[in-house]
């Protein structure tokens, strides 16, 4: 077999090519490395599949670069895998080309990063500013909606208001909880993930979305949020996605969880750990395919409507 040599016309031969990017050294001397921990594994591929999903793709269509021509931007980010790979033992061989084994697997590291995800996300909530007001207001791709602290709701659609009725509860395990009832709620993360895990009662929604809904819906204050998305991490079966934009455009980080005829997810602003929008799809039965979306523009509280 000949190999392709351009060092004529690039000054370099192929292999130096290939080679031409931040931490090949590291990676052509590294041999067998000892992985980092769960933690830091997920956090780094986390990172890199981020990293992936923004540069990897156009318009939604994967493409692939020669290596000769890469940019500035695309050779970073290949020396972020390189560094990844040597890192976590994905990758691990030796210099004459032998594999050697590998004490991790990707699926694993990938399983924990929704909970690496979630726990450093809690931090976010919890800096957040405590604030009130007399109403909770909702502003979302339809319309604008408002919660007294006894329930009433009320929308304004085109500069009209109209009372709706009381708001729903929120749903957390065995409780249904009111406004004065987040307020009395624990903010452990311990006890919320114990209350999310109590055996579901009948039309109960799944402890994801029951998080899900509180966080999106409810004026639960920063040191509740903070506890929600901890109990949130430890669900099982919670998925990080990576990168992805909401319906507006605006990018967030992606969880989901799966059940047996549909997946949640919520898309979460990592600098703010606000929620920009809350997708439920049905992937069996008649409904399959449907998508319900909510998609939050603006929330907090105000004392007045309108």
């Amino acid at each position: 077999m000949t190999t392709y040599d351009d060092t004529k016309a690039n000054g370099m031969n192929e292999r130096g090519a290939l080679l031409d990017f931040p931490g090949a050294d590291e990676l052509a001397t590294a041999g067998h490395v000892e992985p980092l921990s769960e933690r830091a594994l997920a956090r780094v591929l986390a990172e890199v599949e981020a990293a992936v999903a923004t540069e990897g793709t156009t318009a939604g269509v994967a493409t692939v670069t020669p290596i000769r021509r890469l940019t500035g931007r695309r050779r970073a980010l290949i020396g972020l895998l390189t560094t990844a790979a040597v890192a976590t033992g994905v990758v691990t061989y030796a210099n004459n080309g032998t594999p050697s084994s590998s004490t991790g697997t990707h699926s694993e590291a990938r399983a924990n990063s929704a909970s690496v995800f979630l726990d450093d996300i809690s931090t976010v909530a919890a800096s957040q500013s405590a604030s009130s007001g007399k109403y909770w207001k909702t502003r979302t791709t339809v319309g604008t909606t408002y919660i007294s602290q006894s329930m009433d709701q009320y929308v304004v659609n085109g500069g009209k208001t109209a009372k709706k009725g009381r708001h729903p509860d929120w749903q957390l395990g065995p409780k249904d909880l009111d406004w004065n009832g987040l307020n009395q709620l624990t903010t452990d993360p311990a006890k919320l993930l114990a209350l999310l895990q109590t055996p579901p009662r009948p039309k109960s929604i799944s402890p994801f979305d029951q998080a899900g809904s509180l966080l999106t819906e409810s004026p639960a204050g920063p040191k509740l949020r903070a506890g929600l998305f901890k109990a949130m991490a430890g669900l099982k079966g919670v998925k990080l996605v990576g990168q992805v934009k909401d319906s507006t455009g605006r990018g967030g980080t992606a969880v989901e969880f799966a059940e047996a005829k549909s997946v949640g997810r919520v898309i979460v602003d990592p600098k703010t750990s606000a929620i920009l929008e809350y997708t439920f799809t049905w992937t069996a039965g008649s409904s399959k395919g449907k998508v319900t979306r909510y998609t939050v523009l603006s929330a907090g509280f105000t004392d007045k409507i309108g």
